[in-house]
Order: structure tokens, then C-alpha cells, then sequence
């Protein structure tokens, strides 16, 4: 994964005395956690990507959140959502930020949104 997640030009993962974090590589943008705040939030964020395989033939969609909170939203937005989400997806590789607001007692995501635009970037 970590091979795979290099190739994205926007999109990188980093780690700092807090812990992980998404970084936006132009802007600096910082996405991290709800847990990694003070005060705590009942958030996460997550990386959904369509990344190239190492091997190179052909790509797989990448699901991470920096918590596995962040990971349960992608997939509730990917299973409420796919149909909307193909049409911009299908076609190349994609990288997209994605933040989970989630229930303080049970961490099962109530409100999963797209936190950044579509980044495209071209084989």
C-alpha cells in the first residue's frame, strides 16, 4: 500500500506527535481525526482512491481512514452513494478526502461527506 499510495501527487499520508493525518501535498491542508483534536470530536477522516497497481496492470480502490471509523463511512457513502459515484470514478484515477461525523457511543458513522474536491490525475 505504501507503494501505491506514493503514486498519488496530490493525496499523502504523513504522521506527526498526534499520530496519522491526510495531507493535501499543494496546499497543506491537514485532515486528521476527531480523536487527534482537543476537544475530541466524534469524526474521522478517510482516503478513497482508485490508485494504479504496483504491478501496473490496471488499479483497485483504496480505502482507508485514519481510523477505522473513517473506513466504515467511506463504505456506508460508497454503499448509499455508488451509483453517483461511478460516473466521476469509472474513468481515470481519482483521489478524493472524505470526513465521517459518528455516533460518540457506538463510532458507527451518521453523516459521511466528500471533505475535497475530485482530484484526476492522468496516466
Amino acid at each position: 500500500m505504501h507503494d501505491a499510495y506514493q503514486t498519488d501527487p496530490v493525496i499523502g499520508w504523513d504522521r506527526d506527535d498526534k499520530g496519522w493525518l491526510l495531507r493535501e501535498r499543494r496546499t497543506g491542508i491537514v485532515y486528521r481525526s476527531g480523536s487527534q483534536l482537543q476537544p475530541e470530536q466524534p469524526t474521522d477522516s478517510a482516503y478513497l482512491g482508485r490508485l494504479m497497481r504496483p504491478d501496473g496492470k490496471g488499479t483497485f480502490l483504496a480505502i482507508a481512514g485514519i481510523c477505522p471509523n473513517g473506513s466504515l463511512g467511506v463504505v456506508q457513502l460508497l454503499a448509499n452513494s455508488i451509483a453517483a459515484l461511478w460516473g466521476k470514478w469509472a474513468i481515470s484515477r481519482s483521489r478524493q478526502w472524505l470526513r465521517s461525523n459518528m455516533t460518540p457511543q457506538t463510532g458507527e458513522p451518521v453523516k459521511v461527506e466528500l471533505a475535497s474536491p475530485l482530484y484526476r490525475h492522468e496516466e
